[in-house]
Parts: structure tokens; sequence; C-alpha cells
């Protein structure tokens, strides 16, 4: 997962935003300021359809964060581990250290969004109908909007395509009666894919029949659930071609080591430019300290490098940073994702006894995926 903007923690999960997330938005705004309002309310200025735009935008935004939070906190209540949630406008991506492994544990989570979408709509809805529209016709607009986008999201999330809800509630359903996940998250999977170029086909043809806005918002949601249908399913794949595997499996013995005392200068002449590699553990009386990167030695002026220590500008390793071999390989490949690292020291009884990378875990991918396991 591409990491985001982080933004602020609620119930103990971080809320990200997406780069792309700001485009969408501008897009949304943009198609509700000189589209849906001037329509609902013609005879208004554009500094109030604009003003109009960004906020029903930014409550969106936040009804689509209570949909992906009521996953997250269903998904933490059942035992999952859900540190942060990235968001688009029309969806969010949770980051999981595991997968549900009961089939009624995936239902309950997919059910929980859309059950806070209905709760939200309905709201909205009653809260339109006590709003007089000739004392407050803007606001009402606004919630009369919100009631209806939330019901639109509930109905959009309940196609039985992956990753959609109701891609889920349908792989939870069929993972119930066969005990087959994989065939349940394939089928699902080729749905989402299905409805994502029906999707697409229908927004060229509104586009080329003059439903600019409408015919770019269906090419735009088409892209998005064919790329998250397709990246789902390969997460599957992955998941089950790293179960059993150990790091011991898969890790680098022989590690080359630079000692804490070593300059910087020496650590470059003597280990980067010989050996090639990023970055290496550093060890102090036979046990590893910390790693020493190619990004630590640039950080430091050249000047420096034959006063300084590696053991000075390392990045002091705490204990769980340190792998175990008995570790499982798709925790540590989450691990390494959810860190942005690339390369981790694997210790055992207090020895460095191997390194493993981001680049051996993949190597394990691809073989058991050329040999059909």
């Amino acid at each position: 997962m591409a990491k985001g903007i982080k933004l602020f923690r609620v119930l103990g999960i971080r809320i990200s935003v997406d780069w792309s997330w700001f485009i969408i938005f501008g897009i949304f705004a943009w198609s509700l300021a000189y589209g849906y309002f001037p329509f609902r309310q013609p005879g208004l200025g554009p500094l109030t359809y604009l003003t109009l735009g960004l906020v029903s935008a930014l409550l969106l935004f936040s009804c689509v964060l209570i949909h992906e939070l009521s996953h997250s906190y269903t998904a933490n209540r059942l035992g999952l581990d859900i540190h942060e949630i990235t968001l688009f406008i029309f969806g969010g991506v949770a980051e999981l250290t595991k997968e549900p492994e009961d089939p009624i544990v995936e239902l309950k989570i997919a059910l929980a969004g859309p059950a806070a979408s209905l709760v939200l709509a309905v709201l909205f809805w009653g809260a339109s109908r006590l709003i007089p529209s000739s004392s407050y016709p803007l606001v009402r607009a606004v919630v009369s909007y919100l009631a209806l986008i939330n019901l639109v999201l509930l109905i959009f999330n309940m196609i039985p395509g992956f990753p959609l809800d109701g891609g889920r509630v349908f792989r939870a359903i069929w993972w119930a009666r066969t005990g087959d996940i994989d065939m349940a998250t394939r089928i699902a999977s080729r749905i989402g894919k299905g409805f994502a170029v029906f999707l697409i086909i229908w927004g060229f043809l509104n586009i080329f029949t003059g439903n600019f806005t409408g015919g770019l918002w269906s090419v735009l949601i088409g892209v998005f659930v064919q790329q998250a249908a397709e990246s789902g399913y390969q997460q599957l794949l992955i998941k089950r071609m790293l179960e059993g595997v150990k790091i011991r499996d898969i890790m680098s013995k022989g590690v080359i080591h630079v000692p804490e005392s070593k300059t910087v200068a020496e650590a470059v002449d003597e280990y980067f430019f010989k050996y090639h590699f990023v970055s290496f553990p550093v060890t102090a009386n036979g046990r590893v300290v910390g790693l020493i990167s190619l990004n630590n030695v640039r950080a430091l002026d050249k000047e420096r490098w034959a006063t300084t220590s590696a053991g000075e500008i390392m990045h002091r390793l705490a204990s769980e940073d340190a792998l175990a071999p008995e570790n499982n390989a798709l925790d540590v490949l989450t691990k390494m994702s959810a860190e942005n690292g690339g390369r981790f020291p694997v210790v055992d009884r207090g020895e460095l006894v191997g390194i493993v990378t981001r680049r051996d875990i993949m190597k394990m991918i691809e073989f058991k995926s050329g040999l059909g396991r």
C-alpha cells in the first residue's frame, strides 16, 4: 500500500489520505459546485455554489471516514489488528496485519460499513425533513444531498464484487458454504473486475453522449474498483504462498556486518563500495545493535566521515526490530510494508544469524508461483 498523508487518530487508528485524494476531491467539489447545486438551487452566485461544493465534499469525506471506521472498529473488536486507514473520496483501504480466519468474522466486518452508511442516510434524511426549506434552503440542500449520497454509497458498496463490501459479503457466504476461501475470493474478484469494466465502458459512453461529469466519475470509480479487485486477489495468493514459510527458510546467512567502532569513511570504503548493499547490520561485542544505511551516510557531512563512527549515525535497533528465525514470512512482509523497511537482521539467542530482505520474500513468492504452488 502506498503511504498517504497522515492526519490524525480515531479510536486508536491512524487516518491518512492518499495523494490522489486531492485530485478526486477537487473534481468532486467542482462537479457539485457547477453541476448538482446549480440544478437543485438555481439563481445563486458562483461563490455560494463553490462554498456548497467544498463543504459537501468535506462532509462526504467525513461520511466515508465513518463508514471505514465502522469496518475497522468491528475488525479490531473481533481480533484483527488494524492500525491505519488510507482514504480515497469514494472509499478507503485498511492496513490489516492479518486476514479474517473465519467467514462469520469476515461477514460481520463487511456488513459494518454499509450499516453505518444506512444509519447516516436515515439520520440525514430525518434532519432534512425537520429543516424548513423557507428558512434554511442551503443547509437543507446540503443535508438532503448527504442523505442521498450515503444511500448511493450503501447501494454501490453492496454490489457483490470484490473488493466492495457486497463482494466481501458474497465471499464470506461462499466461503462458509464451501470452506474454500480461494475459490470464493477468485469468483468475487472476477465479479468485481467485471463490474469495473462495465463502469468504465458506461462512463465513456456517457462522456461521448454529453454527460461529461457523470461519465468521468464512472470511469474513475471503475478504474479504482478494477485495481482494488486485482490487488485483493493477489494479496490472497501471496498469503497462500507464504503459509508455513519461516524466516530461517529464506534468510541470507553469513551476514556481512560492520563493527560499531568503524569510522563512516571505513564503512564506505570497506563495506558499501566493496559489497554494494544499501545497508549493513552494526555489531558490538558480537551482538547486533543497529543498522547503517546509505541514507545515514548521506545525511552526514563528508568532512566528518573520518572522525565519526558507524555507531554514531546508525539506526539503533529496538527489540522489536530484530527478527527470530521462527518468525512467519507473511508477518515479516506485513511488518516491512507497515514500517516501509526493506532489511531486517535475524537474531537467535542474541547472536546475528542472518538477514532477510523484501527481495528474499519476493523471490520465494516468485519460485512458488512459477512452480504452481
